[in-house]
């Protein structure tokens, strides 16, 4: 094996967003970036929320209400404004945060 073969293997391929792929757009996963990003703790690694709570995203309609849920909570202009989409978010997958 040369070097160039070691090299390629220990490079890890970055995770794609499967909100994304569900609706057709390739998109790696933008992690603490993502507005559905849960930090990690003493117990548990950092990781999608989405992903963790298990929806059928498989299902492009609530794929698609997830991609619009996560644009908003980026676009939100101030704290008020994410904390209320995140509450809406919340609402509707029936979780009260």
């Amino acid at each position: 094996m040369s070097p160039d073969d070691t090299e390629a293997m220990s490079q890890i391929e970055p995770k794609r967003c499967t909100l994304r792929l569900v609706t057709g757009v390739v998109e790696f996963c933008t992690q603490q970036r993502c507005a559905f990003w849960e930090e990690g703790g003493a117990v548990i690694q950092g990781g999608c929320v989405i992903e963790r709570l298990g929806p059928d995203v498989r299902k492009p309609d609530v794929a698609g209400y997830l991609v619009e849920v996560r644009e908003r909570l980026d676009k939100a202009r101030d704290l008020s404004e994410a904390e209320a989409a995140h509450r809406e978010f919340a609402h509707r997958i029936g979780l009260e945060l």
